[in-house]
């Protein structure tokens, strides 16, 4: 635990994200996901797991085209996911997920499931609104 008594908001802030992240990892090496991939993979889910070209897949993750890139070579090299060109624009590539893909990302999910149930089983529905309020309103300032 971080205690930083002349920072409390950031301590507090720092310690919940780093308890996150460790109980996250412990499920996602479980299943042989690197730190990260789960993102990617969660992303893929969505929409019914409908094929996503890799510059929206970028903007949802908020991180740079380079590293969708990296991380979708790598997820294909592994048969996670697969790439082909869009049908509408060539210069367009799509990602989806494969069947085993698929099945991963929906064991990945169901560990976000269970970290979020651990993180937030002690909060009433109330003070998980009002955290998620003023986690936001932080993170907005923080972005300015």
């Amino acid at each position: 635990m971080l205690i930083f008594n002349e920072f409390p908001v950031g301590a507090a802030t720092l310690n919940v994200v780093a308890a996150h992240r460790a109980k996250t990892e412990q499920g996602l090496r479980e299943l042989g996901v690197y730190p990260g991939q789960e993102m990617l993979l969660m992303a893929l889910l969505q929409d019914g797991a409908a094929p996503k070209p890799q510059n929206v897949l970028a903007e949802l993750l908020d991180v740079d085209h380079s590293t969708i890139a990296k991380s979708v070579r790598r997820m294909a090299a592994a048969n996670i996911v697969q790439t082909h060109r869009s049908a509408q624009d060539g210069r367009v590539t799509l990602v989806a997920l494969t069947a085993s893909g698929l099945t991963l990302a929906k064991r990945v999910k169901a560990v976000c499931q269970a970290v979020e149930q651990a993180a937030t089983g002690a909060l009433s529905p109330e003070e998980q609104a009002d955290y998620i309020r003023l986690a936001t309103k932080m993170t907005t300032a923080l972005k300015k």
